[in-house]
């Protein structure tokens, strides 16, 4: 079993945020226009995105500056680590990232 949902007056940090706060192993399916990206949780914490032809910190730093989209979430394990970074830094570091990009 697992879950979707439409992302609009909440953002995909916030979903990820809650995600992580509740311990949560699984995949996240995120899609946005063309683009689709998976984010992999495991007890709360991200340890695995990639998203055309990216891996890593970089697909999950991008997944995450898309501002509409739908997400999914199933039971499916992450294959490999690539992240190891703490939850509450990456989305910080995406914000500060989307944050330059607007100046």
């Amino acid at each position: 079993m697992g879950f979707e949902g439409i992302i609009t007056n909440t953002s995909l940090h916030d979903i990820i945020q809650l995600l992580c706060i509740g311990r949560n192993s699984c995949r996240m399916l995120v899609r946005s226009g063309n683009d689709q990206g998976w984010i992999y949780f495991k007890n709360g914490e991200i340890v695995h995105a990639e998203t055309n032809g990216l891996q890593g910190e970089d697909a999950l730093y991008r997944v995450l500056s898309w501002e509409l989209g739908v997400f999914e979430c199933d039971q499916v394990s992450a294959a490999s680590q690539t992240i190891r970074e703490n939850w509450d830094y990456l989305l910080m570091e995406s914000l500060r990232r989307r944050d330059s990009l607007d100046a």
